[in-house]
């Protein structure tokens, strides 16, 4: 494994589970997302912020593979998502999750036919 020093000035990286675990554990991934790379295949890539803010994008290999260049391809998409939650992501909901926004006085009014909205929100929390 390379020493954290080099790992972010290479090209191209690929971790093992166990060294993907590692760094996740370490705080070093921040993200990851599964991509379609043809057919019924699907290559998990993990999202890390390296030295100055660069973002890295590193692929899962298997643990046996020595070969640096070669990505893990799942055959399907629950088996790559299933990996990332052995890495130790929360895979229990998967998406963006979008915060309701306030709508306008003049919006709300319009959802509810005229009558202004009685409902309070909560307020912001940090």
């Amino acid at each position: 494994m390379a020493a954290s020093g080099e790992l972010f000035e290479q090209e191209f990286e690929t971790w093992t589970p166990a060294q993907a675990k590692a760094f996740f554990r370490a705080g070093m991934v921040d993200d990851f997302l599964v991509r379609n790379v043809g057919g019924d295949l699907w290559v998990l890539t993990l999202l890390v912020v390296g030295r100055q803010g660069r973002q890295m994008q590193i692929q899962l290999r298997t643990a046996r593979e020595l070969d640096t260049r070669k990505v893990r391809q799942f055959k399907t998409l629950d088996a790559a998502v299933r990996a990332a939650g052995e890495i130790g992501f929360d895979v229990g909901s998967i998406g963006i999750a979008r915060v309701a926004q306030r709508a306008s006085p003049h919006r709300r009014a319009k959802a509810s036919n005229g009558a202004p909205e009685q409902r309070s929100v909560l307020p912001d929390v940090d």
